[in-house]
């Protein structure tokens, strides 16, 4: 999970928009994408989003964030999601994903609530929202006491490569890249290269 350092985190009620984002991220060499839950046809779209990536883009792993509970996190792994990330931390989650050997990141926003996650040995965890926790002096804080958790940042990320640099900077190992990010008034081409050239400048 933390081979690279930019997680698309994105959603739209739009099939054919879900299905641009994830191209473009594709082919700026990105190979994993969080689609997250924020629809009543999320699913639908993620299942399509699936299919697609079963044709044709078979090395990319796909995500399904927003999860909240046991019952969506059943229904998205029985959809083929590679992994799951939520907004929240919870015994239930802990319990289900452990048993189902299933790869997890829970949203903590709090010293107590990254601790419950280290002993429950999950290793990685999203620091959500980034922006209202104080950003990378949130972060650099956060090493101090959990020196061996690794942190995904989530959460009012605009994606400007200094922003996210300093965001890897205090230590941070990936940084989601939300909605905000990718401008629907662009074109697949357009999204491609605004991804690529943050890549190239942290």
């Amino acid at each position: 999970m933390n081979t690279e350092k930019i997680l698309p985190v994105y959603s739209n009620v739009s099939l054919s928009e879900s299905i641009k984002v994830v191209q473009a991220a594709y082919n700026a060499g990105l190979r994993r994408f969080e689609y997250t839950n924020r629809h009543d046809n999320s699913l639908e779209i993620f299942k399509a989003i699936r299919k697609l990536c079963d044709e044709s883009m078979s090395d990319l792993l796909l995500g399904a964030g927003t999860i909240m509970n046991v019952e969506e996190a059943k229904v998205f792994l029985d959809s083929g999601a590679d992994f799951l990330v939520s907004p929240l931390i919870s015994q239930s989650l802990i319990d289900f994903t452990k048993e189902h050997g299933t790869v997890w990141v829970p949203g903590c926003g709090t010293g107590a609530e990254i601790g419950m996650a280290y002993n429950a040995g999950i290793s990685l965890v999203k620091l959500f929202p980034i922006s209202t926790l104080g950003g990378p002096t949130f972060i650099k804080l956060m090493k101090g006491p959990f020196a061996k958790m690794r942190f995904q940042t989530s959460g009012g990320v605009k994606g400007e490569a200094q922003e996210v640099k300093a965001l890897i900077d205090a230590g941070a190992e990936i940084v989601g890249l939300g909605n905000a990010f990718f401008d629907p008034s662009l074109t697949q081409e357009e999204m491609t290269q605004k991804l690529t050239t943050l890549i190239q400048n942290i």
